[in-house]
């Protein structure tokens, strides 16, 4: 009895439990207003910018219900795929009809990926990762020569998370860096990467 009580409680308090209750309970819907449209602008520039002129293939992790991918014109991409590990997230966005694209539960500390990419976006998710160096490295055969990491991170409580973005430096070549503040002052950094060559 005690094992099932420790398995439930366990469960319970998994960040992926806490992760499906917010969607069901549409906690993170304030995602998709205007208030959080400035980093996706940048994400989507910064996309843009690192693919033009050819048919871009898309990754995008952490992508809960498919808010970045709205922000993307049809033209921006070849295919999209985004992966999240909430179970709620992917089913409420597969509900939708979005072609060209492929959404797919997992969990990005033990991703296993198909294909190469021109673009992987980490948007808000890379500071949920046990190991993020390791996480990001396991990506460097996935990105085609040439493609971009673009990484998103909120800066909370005024303070940047300089330790992730240190962590980028050391093992990838620094593309852009910009910032945006919105008018709540919510801010967010949002980085482009290469593969040091």
């Amino acid at each position: 009895m005690l094992d099932k009580i420790k398995s439930f409680v366990k469960r319970k308090t998994s960040q992926k439990y806490r992760f499906n209750l917010q969607y069901t309970n549409h906690k993170w819907d304030g995602l998709a207003t205007l208030a959080e449209l400035g980093r996706y602008s940048l994400i989507v520039g910064f996309s843009r910018y690192f693919t033009k002129g050819i048919d871009a293939q898309i990754l995008d992790l952490g992508c809960g219900e498919g808010i970045l991918q709205e922000k993307f014109s049809k033209e921006d991409y070849v295919h999209y795929t985004g992966v999240d590990f909430s179970d709620v997230a992917i089913a409420n966005v597969n509900k939708q009809e979005r072609p060209n694209s492929t959404y797919l539960v997992g969990d990005l500390n033990k991703l296993v990926v198909n294909g190469t990419f021109d673009v992987i976006i980490y948007n808000e998710s890379l500071n949920y990762l046990s190991d993020p160096k390791e996480a990001v490295m396991k990506l460097f055969p996935h990105l085609k020569p040439g493609g971009v990491f673009i990484v998103s991170l909120v800066d909370k409580y005024g303070k940047e998370q300089t330790g992730l973005w240190d962590m980028l430096n050391s093992i990838l070549d620094i593309q852009e860096s910009n910032k945006v503040i919105n008018l709540e002052g919510n801010s967010w950094t949002v980085e482009v990467y290469k593969i040091k060559s």
